[in-house]
């Protein structure tokens, strides 16, 4: 039986430990490696966000960057309420913005390092960003992009609805 204790180099540059622990029986071996749930995700192509402070935001593709919601869709309580079936999954199986970011805007677990819609500073995002991450999704994360799924219609009453999560309620 050999035991050994390696470093390996994690995600994001930091140094993780792994245990890696080999069992020779005959020409039968075994290894066990045991990773922190978020090198496990990465090995996958997923990852959490991480919110670092003085990062800068990803750039907006050209496409994208002039896109503004229409005049009066954020307080049309049609838009919202169609917003609101879109969001909730609903309105098309496809789609079920909910499930990771939760009914109220506050990720559940399994949205774990989504983030959390009803935080005014995610609120402070413009709409081109909004509309740029639901149709393209947001790489490195589980977030995927919803174009096929959605029109741009669609899209931007979605995008209504998740606006209303960060408004005060005073």
């Amino acid at each position: 039986m050999r035991t050994s204790l390696t470093l390996a180099g994690g995600s994001m540059g930091r140094i993780r430990q792994s245990v890696s622990v080999s069992l020779a029986v005959g020409s039968l071996g075994m290894s066990v490696v045991i990773l922190s749930p978020s090198d496990a995700l990465s090995l996958f192509g997923f990852s959490e966000e991480e919110k670092t402070h003085g990062e800068a935001a990803p750039a907006i593709p050209p496409e994208y960057q002039d896109k503004q919601i229409p005049n009066g869709w954020l307080t049309d309580p049609k838009v919202l309420a169609t917003g609101k079936t879109i969001y909730e999954g609903t309105a098309n199986a496809n789609v079920n913005c909910a499930e990771c970011h939760g009914i109220d805007g506050k990720p559940t677990r399994k949205g774990k390092g989504a983030p959390d819609l009803s935080d005014p500073q995610e609120a402070q995002k413009s709409d081109a960003m909004w509309f740029w991450e639901i149709s393209e999704g947001k790489r490195r994360t589980k977030m995927q992009g919803h174009a096929k799924h959605l029109t741009e219609e669609q899209r931007w009453q979605v995008i209504a609805y998740m606006r209303t999560f960060g408004q005060s309620t005073k």
